[in-house]
């Protein structure tokens, strides 16, 4: 009998772990593909879905952000354009008042000196026929001459139909001029009236190479897709890509063209299309806006090449989920026999846990076998990872606490050195973060602005009271002392490695376009976009605050004196954003001039 229930258990034992092995290994394995890797996979193809959507959102809108930024920097050079041919016709007109006779040699000086930045040829025609010009005709293109006088036709037009003519500039379709090269080049023409003591005396024409700043500006943007510009008559004259869109050729066919000419020309649009290129026909995006001169700014690419990143990212995440799930199973079948259940589900709910944010989830595990320690591994981990996320947000708290800390102490310093500057200070930040949003700056380049008109002068820290206090009139030598304020706002913030963004803020605001200022004359782009910003509105506060030795001027009589200075003391894109900002009523008048506090305009 003994010998029976020997050979029963023995049979039972030979069982048993047989059973068990072959349950546990399919079990387990089935249990990681459920639990791990099948919410991996769907949420992975869950984000393949909605991924694919924002990034072809995205791409579509980079598409269109490219066509606007491009119009954008069309229209602006344009626009400065004309204001150059306005000044040599303003500059023209005072060189013959009344009857006197036109000075020739005078007014060839005036038009040669405005021959830069792609002008090519300036001439002025007055009522006789008798033409000026910068250089020898025989040293510009020719076959112009059409151009030239369609030019002074419309420019009568102008004189008909406007009460101030003299303040229009005529600006032409582009014209394509055969040059050597593998494309025509496009050239624009801008003609004014010269009007002197309100008498019409004659035209001002120009000749621009638009090519030059086409490709200037193309330099600049490194995008594998095509841009070109159409113009009134929808026929291209500039390409980024002359395989892709020729100049001067017919452009009809196009679907997206057809779209831009026969949709009302709507400011902006996207759309897809086909195009069909040595038999074969093939897929694009387009984005198309409209420019302040009535052109067409295109841009348009392969669908290929437009989702290409879409295409990478679904690729690269199945891999990897295909990836992840045969080693799984690998490692399941592999470790499957040294497991229990119990230890496996504990460290599968504690996974999930701290998956889910609970980082001070552990496993509690006591066998003393791989899965044990595994748990302990586990545990390590969960509390180094949880001890670094503590330092990390103990070192995120007080960095931002330190900032805050020295903003609030140099304002506090400012304030307890001149009662004035606190008042000065703000004004200065809200004026100077306002032209920033204008000018269409980043977030992060307006927060610098932000910080750094605040403390922009922060060195007045170091300057003594009789001199930052003196009712009157500052002296030559007090006055150097005072300059001195830029350097050493810079110097006080250079220690702190957070401002050190805002430096040139600091330094920079007194320099003037023209290299008069101080502490370094620096001149033109040579100053920092920073400084730039903070000078004007340093000094339109200036303008319209009472100073001991100064009466105050009107918000109007500030705005037209800064347009009256910009030439030699601002740069003309700063000034520009600021006009339109105080014509959008941004600044407020004389009785709100104090404005909000600084986390107002922060916000």
């Amino acid at each position: 009998m003994a010998n029976l229930h020997e050979a029963a258990g023995k049979e039972t034992s030979d069982r048993r772990p047989n059973r068990r092995r072959g349950h546990i290994a399919y079990a387990l394995t089935a249990v990681l593909c459920l639990v791990g890797l099948v919410p991996l996979a769907s949420v992975a193809f869950k984000l393949i879905h909605i991924n694919r959507e924002a990034l072809t959102t995205a791409q579509q809108e980079n598409q269109l952000l490219l066509a606007s930024s491009t119009a954008q920097e069309v229209g602006i050079y344009i626009s400065g354009l004309k204001s150059r041919v306005r000044n040599v016709s303003l500059n023209l007109s005072h060189l013959q008042p009344g009857t006197q006779r036109f000075p020739v040699s005078r007014g060839r000086t005036v038009l040669s000196e405005a021959e830069s930045g792609g002008v090519l040829y300036l001439r002025f025609t007055d009522l006789r026929g008798n033409v000026i010009g910068s250089r020898p005709e025989s040293s510009f293109p020719q076959g112009l001459e059409s151009l030239f006088t369609a030019g002074m036709g419309e420019v009568a037009g102008l004189l008909e139909a406007s009460d101030d003519p003299a303040g229009r500039v005529w600006l032409s379709e582009p014209y394509l001029l055969d040059v050597d090269g593998p494309a025509p080049a496009a050239m624009i023409l801008l003609a004014a009236p010269v009007v002197a003591e309100g008498k019409f005396r004659g035209v001002v024409s120009a000749l621009v190479d638009f090519q030059e700043f086409w490709e200037t500006i193309m330099a600049s943007k490194r995008t594998g897709q095509t841009l070109f510009i159409l113009d009134g008559s929808g026929t291209p004259f500039v390409s980024s890509n002359l395989r892709d869109v020729m100049p001067g050729n017919n452009m009809s066919d196009s679907e997206l063209v057809q779209h831009f000419m026969l949709g009302a020309r709507r400011l902006r649009a996207t759309t897809p299309f086909e195009r069909e290129a040595d038999g074969v026909v093939e897929e694009y995006l387009g984005s198309y806006e409209i420019s302040a001169q009535g052109w067409g700014v295109f841009v348009q690419a392969r669908m290929e090449q437009v989702y290409l990143p879409v295409r990478t990212m679904i690729e690269s995440t199945v891999t990897w989920v295909l990836w992840a799930l045969g080693l799984a199973i690998v490692t399941a079948l592999i470790f499957a026999r040294k497991v229990v259940a119990g230890p496996i589900n504990t460290l599968a709910a504690v996974s999930r846990a701290f998956a889910k944010g609970d980082f001070n989830a552990r496993a509690v595990v006591k066998a003393n076998n791989e899965i044990g320690e595994l748990a302990d591994t586990f545990n390590f981990m969960a509390d180094e990872i949880e001890s670094q996320i503590s330092r990390l947000k103990l070192a995120a708290e007080e960095n931002n606490e330190l900032f805050l800390s020295t903003i609030r102490v140099m304002a506090n310093a400012i304030d307890a050195k001149d009662p004035y500057t606190r008042g000065h200070s703000v004004r200065v930040n809200k004026y100077s973060v306002i032209i920033a949003r204008y000018m269409g700056l980043e977030k992060k380049e307006i927060d610098a602005i932000h910080v750094a008109s605040v403390l922009h002068d922060v060195g007045k820290i170091g300057i003594h009271d009789a001199i930052l206090n003196k009712p009157g009139a500052l002296t030559p030598e007090e006055y150097d002392v005072m300059k001195t304020h830029t350097t050493r706002g810079a110097e006080i913030m250079a220690p702190i490695r957070k401002l050190k963004n805002i430096i040139d803020g600091l330094r920079s605001h007194h320099e003037r376009w023209n290299g008069s200022g101080y502490p370094d004359g620096l001149k033109g782009e040579d100053i920092p976009l920073m400084g730039r910003i903070i000078a004007v509105a340093d000094t339109f506060d200036a303008m319209t605050t009472n100073r001991p030795y100064q009466r105050s001027l009107s918000f109007q009589q500030a705005v037209d004196r800064i347009n009256d200075i910009k030439a030699s003391a601002f740069d003309d894109r700063v000034v520009e954003s600021f006009n339109r900002a105080y014509q959008a009523g941004e600044f407020g008048t004389k009785a709100t001039e104090h404005g909000p506090d600084v986390s107002a305009v922060a916000s």
